[in-house]
């Protein structure tokens, strides 16, 4: 019975290479303990194409929202703070453009260097801007139909006063 207790419980395999060998079973297979490394986005073609795309959405966004400016100019008729409004509307679609630009070159920046920081990828906050900026658009348009008693027409862009 002493002998039996010296032996492994799955017969035929052996706990290590040393038991292997006084009982003639199989040694276990070693688990080769993986190193951890940071992890790094690959410098590939497929990365770069998707920096792009998204930088494209960003620059999307932006003319989007311009275009609630050329709204403007176009369907409200001249005179109450219109330019005003359309200024401040292109701003915020001009810093959303920026805004993608610079995100765009940070990434690139990551990739081609290897750096795997959350910073250089990770963007919680641009959804939020992203709303947040339409929201002011939006409402500005709103604000400044009822604050100047205007409603866009069709002809807003013409003079009033010549038929």
């Amino acid at each position: 019975m002493a002998d039996d207790e010296e032996t492994p419980l799955i017969q035929g395999v052996a706990e290590d290479e040393e038991a292997a060998e006084e009982t003639g079973f199989q040694a276990k297979p070693k688990k080769e303990k993986k190193k951890k490394s940071k992890r790094r986005k690959d410098d590939d073609i497929k990365t770069h194409m998707s920096n792009e795309r998204t930088f494209f959405k960003w620059l999307f966004f932006g003319f989007h929202i311009g275009g609630f400016g050329t709204f403007i100019l176009t369907f409200f008729p001249p005179g109450g703070g219109r330019v005003y409004v359309v200024l401040f509307v292109w701003l915020v679609a001009f810093f959303f453009m920026y805004y993608g630009l610079f995100r765009y070159f940070t990434r690139r920046r990551a990739m081609k260097h290897g750096v795997a920081r959350k910073e250089d990828w990770d963007d919680p906050i641009a959804p939020a801007l992203m709303t947040i900026a339409l929201f002011l658009t939006v409402g500005a348009i709103i604000f400044y139909a009822v604050s100047t008693s205007q409603l866009p027409s069709k002809s807003g862009w013409k003079n009033p006063d010549k038929p």
